[in-house]
């Protein structure tokens, strides 16, 4: 009982900031799965659909596509069994066009109020990531009130 009146008054303490100031209050958990054509992606949906579950958080996820890149047939499965495994877990999954993925991400975060990002570790190589820096690190740059989960990927033996 006591969950639930909290969570009533949460609701209406975020619908009176956003009506009064035109500004939003995040006191809802709100998730976000960053999708890629890598395999671990799956593993991230689960992941990220787990968090969401245990906050009892809003679920999205989003794949950026790079419109000067062509996206393979098998890649473009691989998005679209993404995407259905989201909706699977009740979510809602955006595709966004942009060059800059950071920056993609961002803007997503903001406009839907995200909370907590997660994403895969890094497949770059050391030395591209030294000279370019990690999504990772833009993200942090960039958002500044949001938790960001890095999530290692399975290695198969």
């Amino acid at each position: 009982m006591r969950e639930l009146a909290l969570r009533e008054v949460a609701d209406n303490v975020e619908d009176e900031a956003a009506t009064l100031k035109g500004q939003s209050c995040n006191i809802h958990e709100r998730v976000l799965v960053c999708i890629s054509t890598y395999p671990n992606s799956l593993q991230l949906l689960r992941r990220g659909a787990r968090i969401a579950s245990y906050m009892n958080a809003q679920f999205y996820a989003v794949f950026v596509n790079d419109p000067d890149r062509f996206l393979t047939k098998a890649e473009s499965l691989h998005v679209e069994t993404c995407e259905k495994l989201c909706q699977e877990f009740n979510g809602q999954f955006l595709r966004v066009n942009g060059t800059n993925i950071a920056k993609a991400i961002s803007e997503v975060a903001k406009q839907y109020r995200i909370t907590q990002i997660v994403i895969g570790e890094s497949q770059q190589s050391r030395w591209r990531l030294l000279l370019r820096g990690s999504l990772t690190q833009q993200l942090v740059r960039s958002l500044k009130h949001v938790d960001l989960h890095i999530i290692a990927t399975e290695k198969s033996q």
